[in-house]
């Protein structure tokens, strides 16, 4: 991408704003996948793939925190254990005779309308967790949705040291920038080092080649409470998140730094 002019960060006297906006960062009852209430009770009509249900009222719910394999599109070929992670999440939502708990997002629906919730059985079982546990799926963490995180990681942590699911499959490992598909889109683990730390009027750009980078709006700083974007220049990262393409460039916006590993030596993360 196009180097950026460094721009001085102005002082702001907006300490309380930021306050409030660092409580949407961080996980809300970090020591347990349940909630103290739910938002709403159920029933499930279909279920689209690992982390996509419609409900009976026609709504479409997006789970939160995980992310499972696609579907293959185009004659592509579906990636690897969509079909388990499909079967898994329809296996419990049947065992339940279809009905689930919700726990909204502080963001209640995405760019394509659909509802974003935890979903629970009627029991309050996490399904989110279930199937990370499972190896069916990532770990996301998406500004402001991030309660249950440390659940969530927590479980896929423990997905891959025991090398359940995806974590068992080549799928899995990191992609290094400079074996990147250049026409690569879609949701994808990235590895590469920091080149360089661009900043513009709204965010900051962690270049790991002249022609990927890492996009961090200054709206979300707040959550990167544990560094500054500027200090990992020349770190070696795995970054995970949904590449797309602008002016000839390959991106992914990082919205909590769960996103992100840093890599102590070669080795660590790529599986």
């Amino acid at each position: 991408m196009p180097v950026l002019p460094h721009v001085l960060q102005k002082a702001s006297n907006r300490a309380p704003f930021v306050f409030l906006l660092l409580l949407f960062c961080l996980p809300l009852q970090a020591q347990t996948c349940f909630p103290a209430r739910f938002d709403e009770t159920a029933q499930v009509e279909y279920v689209y793939d690992g982390d996509t249900v419609k409900l009976d009222d026609g709504r479409k719910v997006r789970l939160i925190g995980v992310n499972t394999p696609e579907h293959g599109r185009d004659g592509q070929p579906d990636e690897p254990y969509y079909r388990e992670a499909r079967e898994q999440l329809q296996s419990i939502i049947q065992a339940n005779h279809k009905r689930v708990k919700l726990v909204y997002g502080k963001q209640r629906h995405d760019r394509h309308r659909r509802l974003l919730a935890h979903i629970f059985t009627p029991k309050g079982k996490n399904i989110s967790r279930q199937l990370l546990q499972s190896g069916m799926g990532f770990m996301i963490a998406i500004s402001p949705n991030t309660r249950f995180l440390d659940c969530y990681q927590q479980a896929e942590e423990q997905a891959r040291h025991d090398k359940k699911g995806i974590w068992s499959h080549p799928f899995s490992r990191a992609i290094a920038v400079d074996k990147l598909d250049t026409d690569k889109t879609g949701f994808a683990r990235v590895m590469g080092t920091v080149q360089r730390v661009g900043e513009s009027q709204t965010s900051f750009w962690l270049n790991l080649s002249p022609h990927f980078a890492l996009r961090i709006m200054k709206k979300d700083l707040p959550c990167f409470s544990r560094y500054h974007p500027r200090e990992l220049l020349h770190k070696k990262i795995i970054a995970r998140g949904w590449i797309y393409k602008t002016k000839r460039e390959q991106r992914i916006s990082i919205r909590h730094p769960a996103a992100i590993e840093q890599l102590v030596t070669d080795s660590i993360g790529l599986h």
